[in-house]
């Protein structure tokens, strides 16, 4: 076989792994059905984020050095980041391990035409170190990104039960703060538990408890938060009767949270038409290809 053929495969295997590995690393995994049964909720997004002292040199240094990046101007995504329960520094660090390990792939890809004996200017696999790298780079921001948005669709179903358990706490004669603490205790899943971190810390502030959720809705850039911030303190300030209000607002969160669902389920439909596309174009050109040869040789 031709070295020069030989070459183009081997360098294409190593990028097909290469890209089957980011995919891998990016791809949620299936979850399994006993333990989803076991368990209401997903993992805690928040149970990482507590600070721990490092341990031995490698975490010393890797703690040294998120806390450097962090004091950067590089940006990063911090609403998200909060969301997800990962430090500035944290992500930084990966963001950027991820890509200057992606810079590999150009020197992989000169030591495998080197083997064959083959030329290759060395802009090419510079090219392609410079090129996995920015998408490494990209690859992790969308991640990070998608993760958070993850999280907010949690914390806006959790979101909807606990309006409504405000409600009927409020309606058996609960004042707002007493019903703000009730509904929060009922469920000890990472959405429920955040709201009442946010609201015990706003009370041992000498603050109202509507003001952690007012802090915790621009931290995590969740509005509905925000207005239930606004009711509570409505209720608190002018002792308004809210069990109408937060039913509605309930009500009106799940039909937006159904539609939201309904229309991300139509954008998976219309992906998974791409690779069946793509699968036939292919096809199609293995197929005429000989056709084609055919012509262009007589």
């Amino acid at each position: 076989m031709n070295p020069l053929m030989v070459g183009l495969i081997v360098a294409g295997i190593v990028a097909g792994l290469g890209a089957a590995l980011v995919i891998a690393a990016f791809t949620p995994v299936r979850p399994d059905l006993l333990a989803a049964l076991a368990g209401p909720t997903r993992g805690d997004p928040f149970e990482d984020a507590d600070e721990t002292q490092p341990t031995g040199a490698i975490g010393r240094l890797q703690h040294e050095l998120e806390t450097r990046l962090s004091a950067t101007r590089l940006t990063s995504p911090d609403a998200d980041l909060a969301v997800i329960g990962m430090r500035r520094g944290e992500y930084l660090t990966t963001r950027i391990a991820i890509s200057v390990a992606a810079l590999v792939i150009g020197p992989i890809y000169s030591l495998i035409f080197a083997m064959f004996r083959l030329p290759i200017p060395p802009a090419i696999p510079a090219g392609i170190g410079v090129i996995a790298a920015a998408v490494a780079w990209l690859a992790v921001g969308s991640h990070t990104a998608s993760k958070a948005e993850s999280a907010r669709k949690d914390m806006r179903q959790a979101l909807v039960a606990f309006l409504q358990l405000v409600a009927l706490h409020r309606a058996g004669g609960s004042g707002i703060g007493a019903a703000l603490d009730q509904a929060a205790a009922t469920s000890d899943t990472w959405a429920f538990r955040r709201i009442g971190q946010a609201m015990s810390s706003a009370v041992r502030a000498g603050k109202p408890a509507s003001a952690g959720l007012g802090h915790l809705a621009e931290d995590l850039g969740i509005d509905e938060l925000a207005d239930l911030a606004a009711i509570a303190d409505t209720a608190a300030t002018a002792g308004a009767t809210i069990y109408t209000t937060l039913m509605a607002r309930a009500a009106s969160l799940r039909s937006q949270l159904h539609a939201d669902q309904i229309a991300g389920a139509r954008i998976a439909s219309g992906r998974m038409s791409i690779p069946k596309a793509i699968l036939s174009m292919a096809v199609m050109a293995f197929l005429i290809y000989p056709a084609i040869a055919t012509l262009t040789a007589t």
